[in-house]
């Protein structure tokens, strides 16, 4: 296999290991606000400790899926001039990752402030 070929397949594998680790964030992120959730829905005594589990949480989905989203936007602006030539390069070049980023914070922050106010309130 000649190093073009290489350095095209690498390129490849690394950005499937960047969505993947995203996913991997996300996953994690539902999966504790889930629980979380149903602790609260069942009642707890715990209060201090379950907003210690919601804001952790928050802060590991915000500091975690925003570095993922960073480091997806940076592979994408090391592209070479055939991959950024491509339809799918031009459109990945294009989106909005600013617009992403904050959503998908809104939507963790939201979430957390919810559950903290139904233990608080």
């Amino acid at each position: 296999m000649d190093t073009a070929t290489m350095d095209r397949q690498t390129r490849a594998i690394i950005g499937s290991t960047i969505g993947r680790d995203f996913q991997w964030v996300t996953f994690t992120g539902v999966l504790s606000n889930l629980v979380t959730l149903y602790i609260i829905s069942q009642g707890t005594e715990a209060l201090l400790a379950t907003s210690a589990l919601v804001i952790s949480t928050a802060i590991f989905v915000f500091l975690a899926g925003n570095n993922q989203m960073d480091q997806f936007k940076n592979w994408i602006a090391d592209m070479d001039e055939q991959d950024a030539a491509s339809h799918s390069g031009q459109f990945a070049k294009a989106a909005p990752f600013g617009f992403w980023k904050a959503i998908y914070s809104l939507c963790f922050i939201a979430v957390a402030l919810s559950q903290l106010y139904e233990l608080w309130g």
